[in-house]
């Protein structure tokens, strides 16, 4: 089994528990106005211009080869108990690759974790679910046309898959990218934390990510236009009514830089 990815970040920290190997597969069906991989989006190879260097995006790597050089990390992961994240991109669109990777790393006792938008078939994540200890969520909005405004998609699909995920043997982490004018009505977050709960304690932490722009130079090096202007950053006032409103619920949420 053959699959599309991009890079391999190893000793990563915020993709899951511990130390971590996150693999970044290239494909999405979304398209977030905040995104900062748009290298990522598309399912091929393909050029990006950086600092007047022309950089290859993609490789094909098969599930063997990908596993061998995860394997190299083992040491880390048990002593930090950390493992392996999927990321993308969308890296449910490769299901069949990142399960048949996923089952060698299970072989070798590592812990996998899948940070995924859902947006995909139930058998996509059906495919996965026997060798994933941890799904990374990002609930972008509740109201389906503010998500169809940030994504130009519906979420739909991707409530029903986290209410069905609830049901499954498995852990959520989900998580809540806030962009300044865009999807932080603090009306939509706060629905966005009453959906988390009901989703009950296969939710053990919740994650309020602020928007960054570290992903623009990658859009002029793609020949893309960011939509997104300086309002989309996340003001201290804001941050002080979002703090009120978390402390209404009694679930682990962590806004990001304040653990």
């Amino acid at each position: 089994m053959e699959g599309l990815i991009s890079t391999i970040q190893g000793y990563s920290l915020r993709d899951g528990p511990g130390i971590r190997s996150t693999v970044f597969t290239m494909g999405c069906a979304l398209r977030c106005q905040y995104c900062s991989n748009p290298e990522l989006l598309e399912m091929k190879i393909r050029t990006m211009e950086l600092n007047n260097t022309s950089t290859r995006v993609g490789k094909w790597i098969s599930s063997e080869e990908l596993a061998k050089k995860l394997f190299k990390d083992k040491i880390f992961y048990t002593e930090s108990k950390g493992g392996v994240t999927f990321s993308g991109g969308e890296c449910l669109l490769q299901s069949d690759f990142v399960y048949e990777t996923a089952k060698l790393l299970k072989e070798e006792d590592i812990s996998i974790a899948i940070d995924t938008s859902l947006y995909v078939p139930r058998q996509n994540i059906e495919k996965v679910l026997p060798v994933v200890d941890l799904f990374l969520v990002d609930i972008k909005a509740i109201d389906d046309t503010l998500h169809q405004k940030v994504t130009s998609q519906s979420n739909r699909l991707i409530l029903e898959n986290l209410m069905w995920l609830k049901t499954q043997p498995v852990e959520l982490w989900i998580r809540l990218v806030l962009v300044g004018n865009l999807n932080d009505d603090l009306e939509d977050v706060k629905k966005r934390f009453n959906f988390i709960q009901e989703l009950g304690q296969s939710v053990t932490r919740v994650d309020v990510l602020c928007y960054h722009n570290l992903g623009l130079s990658k859009y002029k090096g793609l020949n893309m236009t960011c939509s997104l202007s300086n309002d989309a950053f996340i003001t201290k006032e804001y941050l002080h009514k979002l703090k009120t409103l978390i402390a209404r619920y009694d679930f682990d949420i962590r806004i990001e830089g304040e653990e």
